[in-house]
């Protein structure tokens, strides 16, 4: 989706991003012949013009020849250093948005898909409602004694799936290693006692690979059972690196923040739908898509576009888990279920840490909401014999008056 400059022309300015996007540059060159562009180049296939203000806008469809770009050796790296790269600085257009990606089965073949997927529900029970978990709060300062102390309570709460805020890696007051040992201790420790064991997704995000192997590594050799990294931080390439190994036994967490630098500008970067179906693409496990209330921006039509491309039949891919996360508490489980189906994970920091009866209860609570999403009971009158389900409406929900 383009919208132009002022006083440009519109097909000048579609042909000009059909150039830059493939063979060409801003003047002839000797063997940029008719026929190397005609076989290399990309085609303008499909043109629908519109206004944005006082401003001429296209949404526009370019046939991009596959062969260009190699998927096993430089994937979406160069495909999108390629097609979505220099025309956003051309300056015949004020504004570029991709929207979307389609790929000829033998180059998604190249890639892996998830590992997991959405089968990592059945392992803590929650095949007929929706994964619930926590976020460690505060993001920053705590050691990992603290953590594992947090960690206790809320597998005891039964809660499905912990995890590392996206801050946390490897401070020096908070090591990564030492925090796997107690908190997979804590883990053990309680889920010995509940007879249920939750995932905990460590963050192991860094701009080296090398090093992010190394932190795989040290979860999984002291017992980890997620990992976590931040896609738009270690790229495409980062997920794919964890996917494809085969020594990476446990699930893949994805969170996406920083993403809105680029996909929240309604006419310039990228459709934030199409981050999550590369993500899929290249081996999400569970993957955030926002939320549907609380303090981040949403969409309820784009959420609904999120789960579409994760979930639905895709090539070889199996289905990614979409991740809610923003400002979740007990009382919107079901509404977001209602909206989006069973198959999600919705996560709360604030919404379990802030329970008034402490994390223990605010774990309950969630998993309270969720069986009554599995049993299709309204979340007030499940709460009528589960305190901590009552105490969490009461706090947290407009709706409840009890």
């Amino acid at each position: 989706m383009a919208v132009l400059s002022p006083g440009v022309d519109l097909d000048e300015a579609l042909i000009h991003a059909a150039i830059e996007n493939s063979t060409g540059t801003w003047t002839p060159v000797k063997y940029e012949t008719v026929e190397l562009r005609d076989k290399y180049g990309a085609k303008i296939a499909r043109v629908v013009t519109f206004k944005t203000g006082d401003r001429n806008a296209a949404i526009f469809t370019l046939g991009i020849y596959a062969e260009n770009y190699n998927p096993e050796d430089s994937g979406l790296a160069t495909l999108l250093a390629d097609i979505a790269g220099n025309a956003y600085d051309l300056l015949e257009l004020e504004n570029l948005k991709l929207l979307d990606l389609q790929f000829p089965k033998w180059w998604a073949e190249a890639f892996p898909g998830p590992k997991f997927g959405v089968d990592v529900k059945k392992s803590v029970g929650a095949e007929g409602r929706p994964m619930v978990g926590c976020i460690i709060k505060p993001n920053l300062g705590l050691t990992p004694k603290q953590i594992s102390e947090i960690v206790y309570e809320l597998t005891k709460g039964g809660i499905d799936f912990i995890k590392d805020d996206e801050a946390l890696v490897n401070p020096r007051y908070c090591p990564l290693e030492e925090r796997v040992t107690r908190v997979m201790e804590a883990i053990d420790r309680a889920s010995s006692e509940v007879g249920k064991k939750p995932y905990y997704a460590f963050n192991i995000t860094t701009d080296r690979q090398d090093k992010m192997m190394k932190f795989a590594d040290v979860v999984q050799s002291h017992g980890g059972n997620s990992l976590m990294i931040v896609l738009p931080y270690v790229g495409y390439g980062g997920v794919r690196r964890l996917a494809e190994d085969p020594s990476i036994k446990i699930p893949l967490h994805v969170h996406r923040c920083g993403h809105g630098a680029y996909t929240r500008i309604p006419y310039h970067g990228f459709s934030p739908v199409l981050v999550s179906k590369l993500g899929r693409m290249s081996g999400a496990d569970e993957i955030h898509i926002g939320v549907l209330w609380g303090k981040f921006h949403y969409d309820v039509v784009e959420a609904r576009q999120h789960c579409e491309v994760l979930r639905k039949p895709w090539f070889h891919f199996k289905s990614t888990l979409p991740t809610l996360s923003g400002g979740n508490d007990p009382s919107n489980v079901g509404i977001a279920s209602n909206i989006l189906g069973k198959d999600l994970l919705i996560l709360a920091g604030g919404g379990v840490l802030g329970h008034p009866s402490g994390f223990r209860a605010g774990a309950t609570a969630m998993v309270q909401a969720a069986e009554a999403v599995e049993k299709n009971i309204p979340v007030e009158e499940y709460a009528k014999e589960r305190v901590e389900l009552a105490e969490a409406l009461r706090l947290w929900s407009k709706a409840y008056k009890k």
